[in-house]
């Protein structure tokens, strides 16, 4: 889709296709509406940004503090979703440019993707299906969700989602983990537990909901925490593939230290092919590991409201405005 609207100021969005309504209302605004891939790497974002007023990125292409003093042209730049520091490293100083994102517009979204994550883990789902499609069949019996104890890691609005919708739908057990104290969940059949080992330890499926902070907690998930797993739970990972250690996810998938695991995304996206992937984790998927492509937070709703709040954004800073959903830049 590449769309135009006479005169203003050109805005340039990646990735996925933006609904038309919000695009039909940037043109009403008087601007001009471009598109570009989703995956370009750091020089193709510059040059397809050349002369560019706002940047909307909703792609997987990633930008470091640097590469914003070279769009001088640029006043604003939103990320669609919430957490943007794993694709846009703002600036150390004061900029010139505005920065926003979307958050918790896709909270549902995520928090669905994960339990079919975990529902595809549990209950072989992709596995079983592959072997069939390869003309194997076997009825082999599988875990169910249903009294199973669900360890959620982040309990932020797409963990409490998680938690709603399978304490609600299978009667799951769910146990939680936060970096801060929730007293709000007191009151709900939730149990708090003392550290991320401790969860690691009582679960049988762990979800990591956590907040990806690049440099901070890359790698929190280590050894320790899949050895506590133990070889009849599942990791599923729909928050960022860097939170998990991929050396230490190898060697538990190669041992046997857990049954299975799950990410949405990858460490390199798009993902290599298996015999490239420098992590060795691709040559496991499908019996072992399941990836998707970064795709839990774009539903169809989801992409309609971060579109909205993103147009809310842009339509501020034409006025001279602070953005609705203004981050600090």
């Amino acid at each position: 889709m590449n769309t135009s609207a006479r005169g203003g100021h050109r805005i340039v969005i990646t990735g996925a296709p933006f609904p038309e309504p919000s695009v039909r209302a940037l043109h009403a605004a008087g601007f001009e509406v471009t598109t570009a891939p989703g995956d370009l790497d750091e020089e193709g974002v510059i040059q397809a940004l050349d002369g560019a007023w706002g940047y909307v990125l909703g792609g997987s292409e990633r930008l470091s503090a640097k590469a914003w003093d070279r769009l001088p042209d640029l006043a604003v730049a939103c990320f669609l979703g919430t957490g943007y520091g794993s694709f846009m490293e703002l600036p150390a100083g004061p900029s010139p440019i505005r920065f926003a994102n979307t958050p918790h517009a896709n909270a549902v979204a995520v928090a669905e993707m994960s339990l079919a994550h975990i529902l595809d883990l549990v209950r072989a789902v992709t596995r079983t299906a592959t072997e069939v499609a390869e003309g194997q069949w076997s009825e082999r019996p599988t875990p169910s969700l249903a009294g199973a104890r669900l360890g959620i890691a982040g309990m932020g609005h797409i963990g409490r989602e998680l938690a709603r919708m399978a304490h609600a739908a299978f009667g799951t057990e769910i146990l939680y983990w936060n970096r801060t104290p929730r007293p709000a969940l007191a009151a709900l059949p939730y149990k708090a537990v003392a550290s991320l080992t401790d969860l690691f330890h009582s679960a049988d499926v762990v979800s990591l909901n956590l907040a990806h902070e690049p440099g901070v907690n890359d790698g929190v998930i280590a050894a320790e925490h899949l050895g506590a797993l133990g070889p009849s739970g599942y990791l599923v990972n729909c928050s960022r593939a860097a939170l998990v250690d991929p050396a230490a996810l190898r060697s538990a998938l190669a041992e046997g230290t857990i049954a299975g695991a799950s990410i949405d995304g990858y460490y390199t996206e798009p993902t290599p092919s298996p015999a490239d992937d420098p992590h060795g984790l691709l040559a496991f998927a499908p019996a072992r590991l399941l990836v998707t492509p970064h795709s839990g937070f774009h539903s169809t709703q989801a992409m309609a409201r971060m579109a909205e709040m993103a147009v809310e954004n842009l339509l501020a800073v034409r006025r001279g405005e602070v953005p609705p959903h203004a981050v600090p830049g």
